[in-house]
């Protein structure tokens, strides 16, 4: 069987190009609408990033002062603990020529008179003693040198010269206190 078109060509041209802007029309229109719904779902996720931003902001300004606030505290820690520092070390040095001079007093044999001593702090908690003493006899001398070793505090003992007189001998010592 043979088919035999009797429409003009011209009007199936016509009708042919109008399905054909029909279809452009509808798929320019399905692209519009999709880049509508995509360029929607950007700007709602712009306006939501802004809120997210804004109260971020307010967040982050809040926290500021807290800091703030933490430093200036932390300061004030600070020098509290420096005073209390300084008074602890007023107590501690208030009360160490006592304790020296107890464990001096101590360390000195019967037979040995202290005529002079000087002291100088060489160091935080060091004494250093320059002593000009009088005893009865050498072993005296001896024996209060020995006690000084064996006691932890005292240090860097050294015996000057020790000069004869009629009834005692004349000596210099120097050495090293510490308290710790």
């Amino acid at each position: 069987m043979i088919k035999v078109n009797l429409v003009p060509a011209g009007i199936l041209a016509k009708a042919k190009q109008r399905q054909l802007l029909l279809q452009a029309a509808v798929l320019g229109g399905l692209m519009a609408l999709v880049l509508a719904v995509v360029s929607c779902g950007h700007w709602y996720g712009k306006h939501a990033l802004e809120i997210t931003l804004a109260a971020d902001e307010i967040e982050l300004k809040r926290l500021d002062r807290v800091v703030k606030q933490v430093e200036e505290l932390e300061k004030a820690a600070a020098a509290v603990r420096a005073r209390l520092s300084v008074i602890e070390d007023l107590l501690l040095g208030r009360a160490y020529y006592p304790v020296f001079m107890s464990e001096f007093a101590r360390s000195v044999p019967a037979g040995v008179r202290v005529n002079s001593m000087t002291t100088s702090t060489v160091s935080s908690g060091a004494i250093k003693l320059v002593i000009s003493a009088a005893a009865n006899s050498n072993e005296d001398i001896a024996a209060w040198v020995k006690t000084l070793e064996k006691n932890a505090k005292f240090s860097l003992i050294e015996l000057g010269a020790v000069n004869a007189a009629v009834a005692f001998y004349n000596f210099s010592m120097t050495a090293t206190y510490t308290s710790k």
